[in-house]
């Protein structure tokens, strides 16, 4: 499986032309859309899986950490475009952006049950926002996080790197990006519990 090396464009048709979104299968701790659900432009598509779940993952300095991924895969591409929320209930210490590549290892075994499938590519987005942080300050933000596979996993060069709207990241997905809060809602782990 590879990253992208270079930045893709959201808008440039061969990168998402699938919108709408299928359920994939179901998977323990994850949640996939059961039996498909409206994309962003009101159209069902069964070549899109969708998953989302809140992650934990060990960050390489500083222990045990959480992220919510919202992922969709391509069944036609073998593509994932891949939304990785900071959650304010992971430690300060331990941000995504940080080690991005550990975020990777440890989501891409979640995103393989999922899916049942080994992805082709990945598009990593980073995302913050109010849901980010105890006292938020700045507007919601997406940006693209280019890795490099080596020998001990996922790399993240801090090369690369670019920003994204939100109508980009639905383009992307080819469904509507939900409020954090209504997702983790959804969800029962342990760290985002009230």
């Amino acid at each position: 499986m590879s990253t992208p090396t270079t930045p893709n464009s959201p808008t440039d048709p061969s990168n998402h032309g699938n919108h709408g979104n299928a359920g994939g299968p179901g998977n323990s701790g994850g949640t996939s859309a059961p039996g498909g659900s409206e994309g962003s432009e009101g159209s069902v598509n069964p070549t899109l899986r969708y998953f989302e779940d809140v992650v934990d993952w060990r960050h390489r300095r500083a222990g045990r950490a959480h992220t919510l991924v919202r992922a969709v895969f391509s069944t036609t591409t073998g593509r994932v475009v891949a939304v990785v929320s900071e959650l304010a209930s992971n430690p300060d210490d331990r941000g995504v952006t940080d080690d991005f590549g550990s975020v990777a290892d440890a989501v891409l075994p979640a995103l393989r049950r999922a899916f049942g499938a080994e992805p082709v590519e990945v598009f990593w987005i980073a995302h913050f926002g109010a849901f980010s942080y105890h006292d938020p300050t700045g507007p919601e933000s997406f940006t693209q996080i280019l890795l490099t596979t080596g020998p001990n996993g996922h790399v993240d060069d801090l090369t690369g790197d670019r920003t994204f709207t939100v109508r980009d990241v639905e383009e992307l997905l080819g469904r509507a990006l939900e409020p954090v809060d209504r997702v983790l809602a959804r969800i029962d782990h342990e760290a985002t519990r009230g």
